[in-house]
């Protein structure tokens, strides 16, 4: 990844020139030579929320041969937000952009090292001379070439791979996700939280210390943060109870619930098992790849809340936030133990410390504990979402509550 040094941060698509990505590509791809770049425009119209996503094409030459790459520059908007959440602070919208470069400027270099010997991925690059698509070392997520924030103006920008033209795409309305769609994305979720894992257990330090810019349960509160999440859930909850006037002990249960009190839950000390995670894994935020019908890879997107929280944190979100009724009642334990076998694959089988001694049914007792955080962030999607009159909610709900927890 190019470091910021010397590296101008566009203001607009304008500023896309081909010095400029050539200066960003550069680190990752020695030799290239940009001669022209096509801007398409933005590509995130009713999808995206702090950012403008813009899309553009980079032609030009590596040693000796056509070259041409698909990508996309983030840029922050400091306008959508605020048409969108009543009480969203520039300052707030800042710290969140300002995490997402860090996240892939610091951490997935990181993450990258325990996943791959450093010189096999090395010897892999060498080999990219005569291919148009970027090393495929990132895993669970986009390959990102360049973020940084500009000092002055704060806009922040990330230069990644165009997945849509991979053949990526996000499910169109809000669609639920299916069996096969989960399974896709609780592993690369346990990829993450593997590599996290090993991460700190080869640094010798807690990931929040290795990384300040890591977002806890309490820094939910330090932050102001619930001073917005927590209204927006009470709006959106009234919205529940005007769609479902006869689940009316069901919202009452819904609003004794403190939001506040079951994030500081999880820094309790008995949760020793934390890793990072993506903590904003619904519909939007994840982009799946097909073979016709059959989805057959998974990328996570949008890291401008990276969390340090148990590894279930993640799972209760995608359940609660992106599936059905019959995938979160007739599969959720099949989709669990993949999950959990995932995970230990991912994990190094000569440290036995840790998420290695976590069991499966360690995992589903957790998971049912942890739904409280699912149900709030479901409601926290987005006030007056569609979503929220889908007759699939109360019977999940319903559920939750049979297990005691709600």
């Amino acid at each position: 990844m190019a470091t910021s040094a010397e590296i101008a941060i566009p203001q607009s698509a304008e500023d896309i020139s081909p010095s400029w990505v050539q200066q960003v590509l550069q680190k990752d791809l020695p030799g290239i030579i940009i001669t022209d770049v096509d801007v398409e425009g933005s590509i995130n119209h009713g999808e995206g929320l702090m950012s403008d996503i813009i899309a553009f094409t980079a032609v030009g030459t590596r040693n000796g041969t056509s070259q041409r790459y698909s990508l996309v520059a983030k840029l922050t908007d400091f306008e959508r937000p605020l048409t969108k959440f009543e009480g969203w602070s520039k300052v707030f919208q800042i710290k969140l952009e300002t995490r997402e470069v860090k996240f892939y400027s610091d951490a997935v270099p990181g993450l990258l090292s325990v996943a791959t010997p450093s010189t096999e991925r090395e010897s892999k690059a060498l080999k990219e001379d005569d291919d148009n698509h970027p090393p495929a070392d990132s895993l669970f997520l986009p390959k990102c070439y360049f973020a940084a924030t500009d000092p002055i103006s704060m806009v922040s920008v990330r230069v990644m791979e165009n997945l849509k033209t991979q053949g990526f795409s996000i499910k169109p309305k809000r669609q639920p996700l299916s069996r096969e769609e989960m399974m896709l994305t609780v592993g690369a979720l346990a990829q993450v939280h593997g590599l996290s894992h090993r991460l700190e257990l080869r640094s010798g330090v807690p990931l929040p210390e290795k990384y300040d810019w890591i977002m806890t349960g309490a820094d939910l509160d330090t932050t102001g943060a619930m001073a917005w999440l927590v209204p927006n859930y009470l709006l959106s909850l009234r919205e529940f109870a005007e769609s479902f006037p006869d689940q009316a002990d069901l919202v009452a249960r819904l609003e004794k619930l403190d939001p506040a009190r079951e994030f500081l839950i999880l820094e309790d000390a008995r949760r020793t098992l934390k890793v990072l995670c993506q903590a904003d894994c619904w519909v939007n935020n994840i982009m799946i790849k097909y073979a016709g019908d059959v989805p057959t890879d998974v990328k996570l997107v949008d890291w401008q809340t990276p969390n340090y929280m148990p590894p279930t944190y993640d799972l209760t979100f995608v359940f609660l936030c992106a599936t059905s009724w019959d995938v979160f009642h007739n599969h959720r334990d099949a989709i669990l133990a993949h999950y959990h076998r995932k995970l230990q694959e991912t994990l190094d089988p000569n440290e036995s410390s840790g998420l290695q001694s976590y069991t499966l049914e360690q995992l589903k007792a957790d998971f049912k504990t942890d739904c409280l955080l699912g149900i709030f962030n479901c409601f926290l999607r987005l006030p007056a979402d569609p979503d929220l009159r889908d007759p699939d909610l109360p019977r999940i709900l319903r559920e939750i509550t049979e297990w005691g927890v709600l």
